[in-house]
């Protein structure tokens, strides 16, 4: 079998664009981290209720500072404002092109149709969005 020099430049940005997509991923999970630890510094959360919630263990009734902590890493992330609004069009950038309309409607069914606390929002938010089958989960945000 004979391989010619354009296979193995195909080949070669193939894996170039691969390892730049590895590096790319690490760098969001070191940043999202580093969010996450700062938010719990900043509102004095205790780190074992935070670590239920990255398990999927939400609380019918959640403290007040795990929710405090919920809002500050979505902000952190570039996911919400202060004020509750959710960034729609920064998480959908965040996906494939093909996925974007499914990720919407997703992200869609969870967001708040009425006024409540940012806080509750967040929470709320992301108790819903990690109970969706998805291919992006909250990990790539929380």
């Amino acid at each position: 079998m004979e391989v010619t020099g354009g296979a193995l430049m195909s080949l070669f940005i193939s894996c170039v664009v691969l390892i730049q997509a590895q590096h790319q991923l690490e760098d969001e999970i070191y940043k999202l981290k580093r969010h996450q630890l700062e938010c719990i510094e900043e509102t004095r959360v205790d780190p074992d209720m935070v670590m239920r919630v990255k398990k999927g263990k939400f609380q019918n009734k959640p403290d007040v500072l795990l929710k405090m902590w919920t809002l500050c890493t979505l902000m952190k992330s570039g996911l919400m404002t202060p004020q509750g609004v959710y960034k729609f069009d920064n998480a959908l950038s965040r996906v494939p092109k093909q996925d974007a309309e499914l990720v919407g409607k997703q992200i869609d069914k969870c967001l708040s149709k009425k006024a409540i606390p940012p806080v509750d929002i967040a929470y709320n938010f992301v108790k819903c969005y990690n109970k969706i089958k998805t291919n992006y989960t909250l990990v790539s945000i929380i």
